[in-house]
């Protein structure tokens, strides 16, 4: 059977917990018997386009060009801004010629799963966003990496220009990063993670606890974004105050347990084996995990 749903806001860390002592036995059983439901529900949640596949069986360096075409500044022949941007305080324009990335076609305020093929048979799973509250980079892009923006990452972005030529409004022409030597590359990672991603891991608990959740914080940032996404200059503002509620220690358990963060997944993974693969089935099942998410955004609005 199905465990019941939290009453009210105020209850969901004791429900979530004494549910999580009840079902943990089951959690890697459950978790390796709803491959195929899973995948089937995040179609459904990505209107039926497949995963991106991400190859990073040989690094986890990954060029700025596989997730967009990156843009560059219009200056004037005297090398300063020949406009403003909202975005930097500058005026970013997109290279038109070998504009493979893959957000490049994504439209304002949507998603795109990823696949990240690791090393051995290893997985991960990646949710890339476009949308104008995004303001950490001139693509207006930001990667959800459940695993945080450190040193715990899957992967880390570079690029070959400094950020201070992109990412800022510094226009000194005198500072060493405006000669940038062949073959030079910089880590960029913090400029496409850091408005979506924890700080640092919450995607952590052992195999009994925690089966390999990545997937599933995947669906619930999908989940939450097809819920509050239209609200551009609301939804990343509440996303991390969700952040914060999954990033809380599990109450009188070992770090070994995880966090509230797997306590929600392991929640989500129940309600996605419950309902059956078909559209009222996964609608059902994407309103049931949204309540989740609201009983656990009204949590962490009564402490603040």
């Amino acid at each position: 059977m199905r465990t019941q749903q939290p009453e009210s806001a105020s209850n969901i860390n004791e429900t979530m917990t004494s549910t999580a002592k009840a079902t943990t036995k089951g959690r890697r059983a459950l978790f390796e018997k709803s491959t195929r439901k899973n995948e089937e529900f995040e179609r459904f949640l990505c209107n039926g386009q497949e995963a991106a596949i991400l190859n990073a069986t040989t690094s986890k360096y990954i060029p700025l060009t596989y997730f967009v075409t990156p843009h560059t500044t219009t200056t004037t022949h005297n090398n300063t801004s020949s406009k403003t941007s909202a975005v930097g305080g500058r005026n970013p324009q997109r290279n038109p010629r070998n504009a493979h990335g893959l957000a490049d076609k994504m439209q304002y305020e949507s998603f795109r799963l990823i696949n990240l093929q690791q090393r051995g048979t290893h997985a991960h799973s990646l949710v890339l966003f476009k949308s104008r509250a995004i303001t950490t980079n001139p693509e207006n892009i930001a990667i959800f990496e459940c695993n945080g923006q450190l040193t715990q990452t899957e992967i880390r972005v570079i690029h070959t220009q400094h950020p201070s030529k992109e990412y800022t409004e510094d226009t000194d022409t005198d500072t060493d990063t405006d000669t940038d030597e062949p073959g030079t590359v910089y880590d960029v990672t913090e400029h496409y993670l850091a408005m979506v991603s924890p700080r640092v891991c919450m995607n952590y608990g052992n195999y009994k606890y925690n089966p390999g959740y990545c997937g599933i914080f995947g669906i619930i940032a999908m989940t939450f974004f097809r819920q509050w996404g239209s609200e551009p200059t609301k939804w990343v503002k509440k996303w991390n105050q969700l952040l914060k509620f999954m990033h809380q220690e599990l109450k009188d358990e070992p770090e070994s347990h995880g966090c509230m963060g797997t306590e929600l997944a392991a929640k989500v993974q129940e309600i996605i084996a419950t309902h059956p693969s078909t559209t009222t089935g996964h609608k059902n099942a994407e309103k049931e995990i949204t309540k989740l998410l609201k009983d656990a955004l009204r949590t962490m609005k009564r402490k603040e």
